[in-house]
């Protein structure tokens, strides 16, 4: 006996089409929840010994007054890194400076660019935690012995060549700041280590598509002395399952009140040297500073792929932008 749907009770009809929905959610569930967790990604390293990569860095400067911008260098650096040892304790990564070339080629014999090039060749033995924190570098007495010799050698040059007195006591600017640089352990690691925090900032963090992870941190003082104050942003803003790739923006900035409230100290404290007072109502530039990157990782190796850093320094009518593209090179 076959039953049209117009005999069926409505109270029975509206049952069956609650059971259906009912299932439908259900069956659903597993789906949205698979979805969601597919957002998250986690970004450590999964590196093997002998694991190499070929890294290019591009940095270019641009500063501005009044509004009106002018280029005042960029130059194109290579890296080499490669995985020396890795294990559940974490890894050693070799850490090669390549040669520098400049967009307009600058005089062999120039002071600028023998500066540039004295890590030319050295390699900075990298320790790295499970999770991609760099905890310092294993080889710093030899980078600090090598430095140095290549310092004297520079400084030999310069004595012996015909230069004006004006480059004879930039050499020796230059020689007394590096001294200082590579005095300490703690010194040497920081500059040494200063493209390489840079590479591998994001790595041990777990990242959900849209959630932001904010932290308190801090920024290198433009006019030396103390860090400032700073809060840092990473979102990630997409990730392909297909590629394992994702991409993050970090944006990092300084604290306003804290950074005018540093700054003037510092202005205070070098008028003081020379004897002079800097009024409390006097009004001083307002000084900010701001980092943004655009990092992209393959999820699966840890490898940073490509990244675009801008850091932004304001002080009143006069700006410097520092532009930093790193790009990894399939060989």
């Amino acid at each position: 006996m076959v039953t049209s749907e117009s005999q069926i009770p409505k109270a029975l009809r509206r049952s069956a089409v609650i059971l259906t929905a009912a299932f439908l959610c259900l069956s659903l569930v597993p789906l949205g929840v698979e979805h969601a967790a597919a957002q998250s990604v986690e970004i450590i390293p999964h590196w093997r010994t002998g694991d190499r990569v070929e890294l290019m860095v591009t940095r270019i400067r641009e500063k501005s007054l009044d509004g009106r911008s002018t280029r005042s260098g960029k130059t194109y650096t290579r890296f080499s890194l490669e995985v020396l040892r890795a294990g559940p304790e974490g890894y050693l990564v070799g850490w090669t400076v390549g040669a520098t070339t400049f967009e307009v080629p600058a005089p062999s014999e120039s002071i600028l660019r023998q500066v540039v090039g004295l890590m030319q060749g050295l390699q900075v033995l990298l320790q790295i935690d499970s999770r991609g924190a760099i905890i310092g570098v294993q080889n710093w007495e030899s980078l600090q012995n090598e430095m140095r010799k290549n310092l004297d050698a520079l400084s030999a040059h310069a004595s012996a060549s015909q230069r004006g007195k004006a480059d004879q006591a930039l050499m020796a600017d230059l020689r007394a700041q590096w001294d200082v640089m590579f005095s300490t352990k703690a010194q040497i690691e920081q500059v040494c280590t200063r493209d390489a925090r840079t590479y591998f900032r994001i790595l041990g963090r777990t990242y959900t598509r849209g959630q932001h992870d904010a932290y308190q941190s801090v920024l290198d003082n433009p006019l030396g002395g103390a860090p400032l104050p700073a809060h840092t942003d990473i979102v990630l803003k997409s990730f392909d399952d297909r590629s394992r790739h994702a991409v993050l923006h970090w944006k990092q900035s300084a604290d306003r009140e804290q950074t005018d409230r540093i700054m003037r100290s510092i202005v205070k404290g070098l008028a003081a040297q020379r004897g002079k007072q800097v009024p409390e109502e006097r009004p001083m530039y307002s000084v900010s500073l701001e980092n943004q990157a655009e990092v992209e990782v393959d999820v699966e190796t840890g490898w940073v792929t490509k990244l675009t850093e801008t850091k932004a320094v304001n002080l009143g009518s006069r700006a410097q932008t520092d532009t930093t593209f790193m790009v990894v090179e399939v060989p």
